[in-house]
């Protein structure tokens, strides 16, 4: 399954990318507890477009992504590998997310796109935050002209923290949740201070939360072959260096009014290893493994902040 855009209307970009030598930047280490390093680039682009990056998906053999930008835009491109290592980006493209008119957001409130997720019937599912909702587009039958169809989630997902509402989407497409679409807040806490979190499939809805790990806060999730839900969690203020931490949990789990309590794959900081505001989540299998992607959003601050894309070998 390619995920190149596939209209006109979607504009080429150019983007640069600068392979990064290690992930552990003080060693040479390349195992990381049940990951594997499969290479890393920095991605540049003089197109002011280009930028603010949040949610990530792959095809299925690990050779192309879809990306969505808070500014409303999807960024599809090809990936290339040496040999067995992630080198680049080529054939790139941008265009804009469409609202239910096939209307461009008429503001970066609007726009503000967080999360993307492969859904039913080859839909892709958004999720966006600022005027939160959750849609499904229908990009593999109409292209990048597809519209915004609302996926009517539960109405307590609005209620987070401003700029905190909604930051994951996912789809279960078998496992006892089958049907079952996933969102998950980024500062939306429970009474205990957990994470807020929903499954709701049109006709029930389940609402449960996730337990906190530290100062993490929850960018992206990605659901596994097995339908076990990875999640990437992120520091990033002004007062701490970026960390970012990689945990899993199963969907069985997943319990009406119940905490789920994640299993920790991964907890590392800056300046030891390569990462930045690390926001996008996305498995695929390459060679017969399992390929966890990483992508980070540099808030359109290329001064300060790096759009990285990591790519790790995953063995449970």
């Amino acid at each position: 399954m390619g995920l190149a855009a596939s209209t006109a209307s979607a504009e080429p970009l150019t983007v640069t990318s600068a392979s990064l030598s290690r992930f552990a930047l003080l060693t040479n280490a390349t195992r990381f507890g049940p990951l594997t390093w499969r290479g890393g680039i920095e991605l540049t682009s003089a197109n002011k477009k280009f930028g603010g990056l949040s949610g990530l998906i792959m095809s299925d053999e690990c050779t192309s992504l879809r990306a969505v930008s808070d500014t409303g835009r999807w960024l599809t491109a090809d990936v290339t590998y040496d040999e067995n290592t992630l080198s680049g980006l080529i054939k790139a493209s941008i265009v804009p997310i469409l609202d239910d008119k096939g209307k461009p957001p008429p503001s970066k409130r609007w726009g503000d796109a967080e999360a993307i997720a492969s859904g039913p019937n080859g839909k892709t599912i958004v999720g966006f935050e600022s005027r939160t909702r959750v849609g499904a587009y229908d990009l593999s039958g109409k292209g990048m002209t597809a519209r915004f169809q609302n996926l009517n989630p539960p109405k307590d997902i609005v209620r987070g923290q401003r700029n905190g509402e909604l930051e994951s989407v996912g789809y279960f497409k078998s496992g006892a949740l089958k049907g079952y679409y996933i969102a998950v807040a980024e500062t939306n806490p429970d009474a205990q201070g957990n994470t807020k979190a929903w499954a709701w499939n049109g006709k029930r809805s389940i609402a449960f939360s996730i337990k906190q790990l530290e100062s993490y806060k929850i960018t992206d999730i990605a659901l596994l072959p097995n339908d076990d839900v990875l999640a990437l969690q992120r520091s990033y203020s002004a007062a701490t260096l970026p960390g970012m931490a990689i945990s899993r949990f199963s969907a069985s789990t997943i319990k009406h009014g119940k905490a789920v309590e994640p299993e920790k794959l991964l907890d590392v900081r800056a300046p030891f290893y390569a990462i930045d505001n690390m926001e996008g989540l996305a498995v695929c299998e390459r060679n017969g493994e399992l390929r966890v992607n990483i992508l980070s959003d540099n808030n359109f601050n290329t001064s300060r902040q790096k759009t990285l894309l990591l790519q790790f070998a995953y063995a449970p």
